[in-house]
């Protein structure tokens, strides 16, 4: 391509934001189709948690205060004292917040896979790259089934993943054309990432100071002043926000909770400090303790290399396919996107600090795999063009074609046996709903009273954010002592569920 040529590439035409807008519908659409099939119930505890965050935002509230008698209202991933609030920072709440107050909270996430195709477009796009490229990565990303289900979902990967594409996409554009907007824009996403998931803010914000590095000869004044005063505001907002959820200016929510539950849960090599937990999870959350306790003391020193090839596999497994692995080794150190190269190193770097490497903690470095594979392919395309030997240059391209269309069969049968198992995918939650919209229709209180081995990752004690006031109080089954919560609710009808057996019965 010739640098005329590729220079215009960069500038996104009409044409460019119609293809854009055409992968985010189709994102859109297929993320709905997914959630349906679960009716658009969380799966996971997380779910739960995030959305208990976004209707605590949609009332104007970060934190509610502490509910009488908090032992009865603990769960999985939720702070009772000094507040009542979420473990996370709120920064995926508070997309999901617009869309629980309309009582479409699904159709944030599945808004975002859109977006987030858009944004792989225009990331190819402003790198210079053809527009058949940039359809290809927005098409890569779409069929991805790891990214499709989390899109599908209430986590708040979805947000990070799209605030990641942005990032780069933003990163790209300021390498060439580095205007104040846009590198305070930059900063601004990492702050924000750092909301969503701190591994990815971390990483964004590394990719921010290397754009400021390498554009700092054509930088103004302004764009330094733009960017320390978006730096600055971030982090007293991020301060504000830890003082109304726990009280302290210096303690983020999660930190607040680990130092309650898991004081060993968090980023760390090697030894384990013998803190003892603050509180004491509910008996059914037991197995969340031992086995976070369990990864934490095996993540020592000498077994990180071990841990390290191990998560290489767990990243690898998210690219297109085995053999898009070439196209990204070809594009790794590319001029125009090595912003997708450094976001991805820092944050699996930052990553490997973590006790769990699960796939589900990596998923942000897909959109970086994926747009470093389009440009590896087009990259080898425009090497085998320019081959002098007209028969070489067609041998080339017939071989650069193979890994080509085993890309397209893996992604093709990948996402063919998820549409054809959508039905399956059932949230295990949904079984207990009709249970607990009776006992809504009734202002009750019902304590759950989990059996010995209920399984650790299904928490039904998840209220809405105003306890004493909403129509379902849910609490935990403590005995004897459950006359002393009663006491709190005197005009409420009071049951005691068993989800094992189904069985309710009322007690008041």
């Amino acid at each position: 391509m010739q640098r005329g040529a590729r220079l215009n590439a960069s500038r996104l035409d009409r044409l460019d934001a119609l293809c854009a807008a055409l992968l985010a519908a189709a994102g859109v659409v297929l993320a709905m189709r997914i959630f349906a099939a679960a009716d658009g119930i969380p799966i996971i505890e997380d779910e739960h948690v995030y959305l208990l965050q976004a209707k605590m935002l949609a009332a104007g509230h970060l934190s509610y205060p502490s509910p009488p008698l908090p032992e009865f209202f603990e769960a999985a991933h939720i702070l009772v004292v000094p507040r009542y609030a979420a473990k996370y920072l709120p920064g995926h709440a508070a997309l999901l917040a617009p869309f629980v107050a309309l009582s479409l909270p699904w159709l944030g996430p599945t808004l975002l896979f859109g977006l987030a195709a858009a944004l792989s477009y225009a990331a190819v796009r402003l790198a210079g790259l053809s527009r058949a490229a940039a359809i290809g990565a927005g098409v890569l990303l779409l069929v991805n089934t790891d990214l499709l289900t989390t899109f599908a979902s209430y986590n708040s990967q979805s947000t990070s993943i799209a605030a990641v594409t942005a990032g780069i996409a933003l990163a790209v554009a300021a390498l060439r054309s580095p205007t104040p907007a846009r590198m305070a824009g930059l900063v601004a996403l990492a702050i924000f990432a750092g909301w969503v998931r701190p591994f990815a803010g971390v990483a964004l914000l590394v990719v921010a100071a290397a754009v400021f590095v390498r554009a700092r000869a054509s930088l103004d004044r302004r764009s330094w002043i733009a960017a320390a005063v978006v730096l600055a505001a971030g982090a007293l907002i991020t301060a504000a926000t830890c003082r109304a959820m726990t009280g302290s200016w210096t303690t983020p929510p999660w930190a607040q909770y680990a130092r309650e539950y898991m004081p060993f849960d968090g980023p760390g090599i090697g030894a384990v400090a013998r803190i003892r937990p603050e509180r004491r999870l509910p008996n059914h959350l037991i197995g969340l303790f031992e086995g976070f306790l369990r990864t934490r003391l095996a993540h020592t020193w000498p077994h990180l290399p071990a841990a390290f090839v191990e998560r290489l596999r767990v990243v690898a497994a998210l690219a297109p396919s085995d053999a898009a692995l070439v196209f990204i080794a070809v594009a790794l150190f590319w001029a125009p996107l090595w912003p997708a190269s450094v976001f991805g190193g820092v944050f699996f770097l930052a990553a490997l600090t973590f006790h769990v490497g699960r796939a589900a903690y990596y998923i942000e470095m897909a959109p970086s795999l994926i747009l470093l594979s389009v440009a590896g392919a087009e990259m080898a395309v425009r090497a085998a063009v320019r081959l002098r030997s007209r028969p070489v240059a067609i041998a080339s391209l017939c071989l650069l074609s193979l890994p080509a269309l085993w890309t397209a069969a893996r992604l093709g049968t990948d996402f063919s046996e998820l549409m054809s198992r959508i039905s399956e995918r059932r949230s295990p939650y949904r079984f207990f709903e009709p249970v607990f919209n009776t006992l809504r229709a009734e202002r009750a209180i019902v304590f759950i009273h989990y059996p010995d081995d209920w399984d650790m990752n299904y928490d039904l004690t998840y209220n809405d954010p105003d306890i004493l006031h909403e129509p379902l109080v849910r609490a935990l089954d403590l005995g004897v002592r459950n006359k002393e919560l009663l006491r709190q609710f005197p005009d409420r009808p009071a049951y005691v569920f068993n989800p094992a057996t189904m069985k309710v019965e009322k007690i008041r």
